[in-house]
Order: structure tokens, then C-alpha cells, then sequence
């Protein structure tokens, strides 16, 4: 069976897997950076929320529900438009899953240098 020439590629991962991907790596950078800062031997170095961080209601809003909200926000949109995902927002996805991975993985090298001092 031979497969039509205008036949688009699809991802593996929807929009929504990406979407719900994205927004735990959001949640796993800020519980680590939670720790790490609980330590005294690391700053933010975010100088956006590092002034954020200390009050947990303000960070509750910019770094669990905010982004909750957007990724409904997208997740329905996406889902009314009856479109299919376009490049770009693929991109875009996979970018700042790339990014959020990227951040998550420089915690872990904070966590391995943590326990290494101790």
C-alpha cells in the first residue's frame, strides 16, 4: 500500500501530551529550585522570581496555576479551532520542552554536587 504524497507527518506526541509535558517540567523546576534554595546554598538565578520565590501565594499563582491556566487555555482553544497542529506551535513545544528539560537536568547536576559536599 503506497502512502499519498500530501500525507502529513504526524507526531507521536499530541499537542496535549506536549502540553501536559511541558507543565510538569514547569512544576519539577520549581519544586527543585524550592529545595535547593531551602539549603542557603543556592540563589535564583531567575532575577524575575527571585523575588517572587519567598512568598509562596504569589509563586503558587506564577508558577502552578498560571501556567495550568494557559495550558487549558491552549489545550481548549486547539481543540475548538478542529485544526491540525501547525509546525510552529510544534516548534514551540518542543522548545520549551527542550528548555525545561535542559533547566531540570541542571538541578539534578546541583543535586549530585549538594550530596557530594555532604
Amino acid at each position: 500500500m503506497q502512502v499519498p504524497t500530501n500525507a502529513v507527518k504526524r507526531s507521536r506526541y499530541s499537542l496535549y501530551h506536549k502540553l501536559v509535558l511541558l507543565y510538569g517540567l514547569n512544576l519539577v523546576d520549581w519544586m527543585c529550585t524550592e529545595v535547593l534554595l531551602a539549603t542557603g546554598l543556592f540563589y535564583e538565578a531567575n532575577p524575575l522570581m527571585s523575588g517572587v520565590l519567598p512568598h509562596f501565594l504569589p509563586t503558587l499563582l506564577l508558577k502552578g496555576l498560571l501556567p495550568l491556566a494557559m495550558s487549558l487555555l491552549c489545550a481548549w482553544l486547539f481543540r475548538r479551532s478542529g485544526l491540525r497542529e501547525s509546525p510552529v506551535s510544534s516548534v514551540l513545544l518542543n522548545g520549551g520542552i527542550v528548555a525545561y528539560s535542559l533547566v531540570n537536568l541542571w538541578h539534578i547536576v546541583n543535586f549530585l554536587l549538594l550530596f557530594s559536599r555532604v
